[in-house]
């Protein structure tokens, strides 16, 4: 069985969930199946010409035929795309189709349907507008693509013409992260015998014994990711909460400056490693996402280093949170209700357990087995 691994990655300046996870899962099919049965392909957003993009990114020659001689010429038998956009297309999958491949997709945004990737607008909260129009207009009027209408018009129009010419059709099957992912793009017309749930997975797991103190957040400073909510309610809070939060954003210092508190601790963008040695001492990991997400890879992180999650339950947390056993779950006005009650929770202890038990079910071995069985299944069909 040999593999075909591609994905178009973000600005290093911007690494995200997606990139964490692809090379993760790179070294892990790549050390249990061999490197000269697992290759790879990718490109990087660094590189992006935003002149030649223009032409290219309706369908990339260049990508097709690169694709299509790499499976041709390691007689590849499966290719896994994770994400295709801008520079790659979506001429990838139909160069692998054709050059005899199976062709399988991880579903790690909403784009195909939503140009944020998300479902959420900035001011309104979840928004489905443009799942409901033949020509998604609502994408472009309000700027959902980074919020440029020239990148939002590009976008929009990309992907309508990518739908307009079936250019997804090249996929046999859509692999999505969770219950709530597979269950949201059925109701939005991939048909449910296409879809396979294959969860991400996570290196070795080790939960310390160390006392933990106070709570963390770790994210983009982005209305989406419930940052706003969580420091307003924060401010209010009585100093021996002590939140700590990590990432960064283009209202850095305006969020620093407004909330201004002994017990709010801003230490900007950390490494990976920094960020899971914050994530092993806090008490508690605070995940007010208001979008679906598609995942949750910090959740888990934090899980496997004993650390429960306060989450907010919209989407998929409730895939992995469950209330009062391995962590919290707060509704639309109950986040100060709930982290009041977490700072002295008499049971403790076993929400920490509970949660390193939940994170033992996505460990790289488990996991990388299970999705090389998939493979396999899909190839001997």
């Amino acid at each position: 069985m040999k593999i075909l691994v591609i994905h178009n990655r973000y600005q290093s300046s911007n690494i995200g969930g997606e990139d964490i996870v692809y090379d993760n899962e790179l070294l892990s099919l790549q050390e249990k199946l061999g490197l000269e049965n697992v290759h790879y392909y990718e490109v990087s957003n660094d590189n992006v010409n935003k002149f030649s993009l223009l032409f290219n990114i309706w369908f990339s020659i260049k990508h097709y035929n690169n694709v299509k001689k790499v499976v041709i010429d390691n007689n590849i038998d499966l290719v896994h795309i994770h994400n295709f956009y801008p520079i790659l297309t979506p001429s990838i999958f139909k160069a692998s189709k054709k050059a005899g491949a199976k062709v399988v997709h991880t579903i790690h945004n909403y784009r195909l349907w939503c140009i944020s990737g998300n479902f959420y607008r900035d001011g309104h909260g979840i928004c489905e507008l443009c799942i409901k129009r033949k020509f998604p207009i609502y994408g472009i009027l309000n700027k959902c693509y980074r919020k440029s209408l020239v990148q939002s018009v590009l976008t929009q129009f990309s992907f309508w013409f990518y739908w307009s010419a079936k250019a997804f059709d090249s996929i046999d099957y859509f692999f999505v992260l969770t219950n709530f992912q597979k269950d949201k793009i059925i109701s939005l017309g991939i048909e449910r015998d296409k879809i396979i749930l294959k969860q991400n997975g996570l290196g070795s797991i080790s939960c310390t014994t160390e006392a933990k103190e106070g709570y963390v957040y770790v994210g983009r400073f982005e209305e989406s990711k419930g940052i706003y909510e969580l420091l307003e309610v924060w401010i209010k809070l009585p100093q021996k909460f002590v939140l700590t939060i990590i990432g960064g954003g283009e209202h850095d210092s305006d969020l620093k400056e407004r909330y201004q508190s002994l017990n709010i601790i801003f230490k900007g963008k950390c490494s990976h490693p920094e960020t899971l040695e914050y994530i092993s001492k806090s008490k508690y990991l605070i995940q007010p996402s208001l979008w679906y997400e598609t995942f949750g890879l910090t959740i888990i992180e934090a899980m496997g280093l004993g650390t429960p999650i306060i989450g907010s339950d919209i989407g998929t947390r409730s895939d992995f949170i469950e209330d009062k056993v391995n962590g919290f779950l707060f509704g639309p006005d109950t986040l100060e209700e709930v982290v009041k009650m977490s700072f002295d929770y008499e049971n403790y202890n076993n929400l920490r357990a509970n949660s390193f038990l939940k994170a033992k079910t996505f460990e790289n071995d488990y996991v990388t087995n299970k999705q090389i069985e998939i493979y396999r299944d899909i190839i001997n069909e």
